[in-house]
Order: structure tokens, then sequence, then C-alpha cells
């Protein structure tokens, strides 16, 4: 009895662990995703800036001092965008490096069924499976296991980051249930996801 015992508490430890890392992790990935977006409008902000610059310099015709201090302003600008640059690539190689560490580190299931099998079992209404069809096809190719390779987006919908949504991020029914909940409240429905991606190429 007490070696059942210590073998449930050691099982309970375990499955813990597992969920504090899938946790802080993802915590991570979030906050990966805010350094990114951050880091890409200070770049934002130098691409507008050296635009006033190119006024400036037109501007500036015929007075060659303050064209030489024009140009070698932008000089400057132009070197701190490419070290912007720099640390953003970074940034995004970290951020999906984190992505990819959530899809890994949380439990996948075995898949089984095919596609009419997964929306007949996700509830979401049969007159609108062509839409569930166009945004799932461009996205996993409908391979529950796919692992976006640069952003770690994950599963069917390739939630980002990976395991937000409830269930096993590869589960595919579970994936459908969560997107289509996703699509509801941010979209209204499916066909309008689909005309935002036609546009977009995200959702």
């Amino acid at each position: 009895m007490r070696s059942k015992l210590l073998l449930a508490i050691a099982v309970t430890v375990i499955v813990i662990g597992l969920i504090a890392v899938v946790i802080n992790t993802n915590t991570e990935v979030q906050l990966q995703q805010l350094d990114v977006r951050t880091k890409q409008n200070e770049i934002n902000t130098l691409d507008e800036l050296n635009k006033t610059y190119e006024i400036k310099l037109k501007d500036a015709e015929g007075d060659a001092d303050q064209i030489k201090q024009l140009e070698q302003e932008q000089q400057e600008l132009k070197q701190e965008n490419e070290r912007l640059q720099q640390e953003l690539a970074a940034k995004r190689a970290r951020q999906a490096e984190q992505a990819r560490n959530v899809a890994y580190a949380a439990k996948p299931v075995t898949v089984t069924g095919d596609k009419q099998s997964w929306l007949e079992a996700s509830g979401i209404p049969a007159d609108q499976w062509w839409a569930v069809d166009q945004i799932v096809s461009r996205e996993s190719g409908w391979n529950p296991n796919a692992v976006n390779p640069t952003s770690g987006a994950c599963g069917l919908g390739q939630q980002l980051p990976c395991g937000k949504w409830a269930g096993a991020w590869n589960d595919p029914v579970a994936a459908l249930k969560a997107q289509y909940g996703y699509v509801v409240a941010r979209y209204g429905g499916y066909a309008q996801a689909v005309a935002f991606w036609e546009q977009n190429h995200w959702y």
C-alpha cells in the first residue's frame, strides 16, 4: 500500500511539473511576441523618420553644409535601423524556439479518424464546413501534428502561441472546437474569417 501511495505521489508531481513547464513556456512565448512587436514598432518609426530626411534633403538643395549634416544623420539612422533589424531577427528566432518548445512540452495525443469524422465530432454546423476547410487547408493542410518551423504555431488551426486553446494541441476535434469559438468571437463566423484570411493571409 505504501509503495502504491508513493508511486501515485510521484506521478502527480511529474504531471504538475509538466503542466508548470507548459504554462511557464507559454508565458515566455507571449513575452517574446510582445518584444518582437515592440522592436518592429521601433523599426517602423525609424522608417517614417527616414522619409522625413528625404524631404529635408530636397528642401536643402543648394545648401552644402546642411545637406552634409542631413546625410550624416541619415547614415546614422540607417545604421540604427540595421542594428534593430538584427535584433528583430534574433528575437523572432527566439520566439519561434519558445513556441516550438510549448508544442513539444505539451503531451500530444494519438490522432485517429479523418477530416470528415473530426468535423462531425466538432459540433460546427455542416453549412460552415466549406469555410472551415478553406482556413484549415491553408493553415495546416489538415495535419493535426503540424508545427510552423518559424512561428511555432501548431495544430489544425495553427494556434499561436501553441497550447493556448483547450485540449491537447494536436487533438483535431479539440482544435476545431476551440477554433470555432475563436472565429465566432473574433469575426462572427467562418465566412467572415475566410474573407479576412483572403486579404491578410492569417486570421
